[in-house]
């Protein structure tokens, strides 16, 4: 079953799994203080990393995935969201892609942060981000030209080879609603790996993607490469967000 911790190679089948995971993170996670409460974060190679939480009284409260690739966006960060089922170390954050300085930009979405306590930030604020896309569906395309034939098959609308949807907003007029760090998107493949996690000797994928607004890595689960993805490919899907923020501007 495809989840956050299977796309980075470690299979989650149940909540023992999970729980397994977490006292791992726990024992050998680096501690880093977070005012009363601190995260742990245990860096697994190949940029697979995972982010523990604990509370004042060292007690776990949470266990986030993260994958550290080399894509840079530009993003201005307007906004922490407020979550009431995310933990005090969770961070989530309305950003808006390719800021330019008259206010505009060319979209807006949302991306969570796992190591958001440690950022003191004014918003808004324009930052250089490491944006990491988990897959949850995934297409690719050989080339370009195959996929601008397969849309012609298929009929109906039409993307461009670099588009992005913020669709954890499509719901933002109802009450009560909290955005999900999700998008679907497409775009070019610069790089490709086949990655093996060293903790469990399982593969998965890793490409870095142009997109419209940046550039994304990519993370996927085997199951969802039915395809060679090599650096002509075209990648297409919907994805979970997760980004930290790299050096000042």
């Amino acid at each position: 079953m495809v989840s956050h911790f299977s796309t980075i190679g470690l299979p989650l089948n149940s909540n023992e799994e999970f729980m397994e995971y977490a006292k791992f993170v726990y024992e050998s996670g680096e501690k880093i203080k977070a005012g009363q409460m601190a995260y742990l974060k245990l860096a697994l190679g190949e940029g697979i990393e995972l982010w523990g939480q604990v509370n004042e009284d060292n007690e776990m409260i949470g266990l986030n995935p993260h994958f550290k690739g080399t894509a840079v966006s530009i993003v201005r960060l307007t906004e922490k969201i407020n979550n009431p089922a995310a933990t005090v170390l969770d961070g989530q954050m309305y950003g808006e892609a390719e800021p330019s300085e008259d206010g505009g930009f060319t979209y807006p979405f949302v991306f969570d942060m796992p190591d958001a306590a440690l950022h003191e930030l004014s918003f808004p604020v324009i930052k250089k981000v490491q944006l990491a896309a988990f897959a949850h569906e995934l297409t690719i395309y050989t080339n370009e030209e195959n996929y601008k034939q397969a849309q012609e098959n298929e009929g109906g609308v039409k993307f461009a080879t670099e588009f992005f949807i913020p669709s954890g907003l499509f719901s933002e007029e109802e009450p009560d609603f909290v955005p999900d760090s999700t998008a679907i998107f497409g775009g070019r493949v610069l790089t490709v790996k086949k990655i093996k996690n060293s903790h469990t000797a399982e593969f998965f994928y890793y490409a870095k993607v142009k997109t419209l607004g940046g550039e994304i890595d990519v993370v996927m689960d085997p199951e969802l490469v039915t395809e060679e993805i090599t650096d002509q490919s075209i990648l297409s899907g919907s994805f979970w967000l997760t980004g930290q923020l790299l050096h000042d501007l």
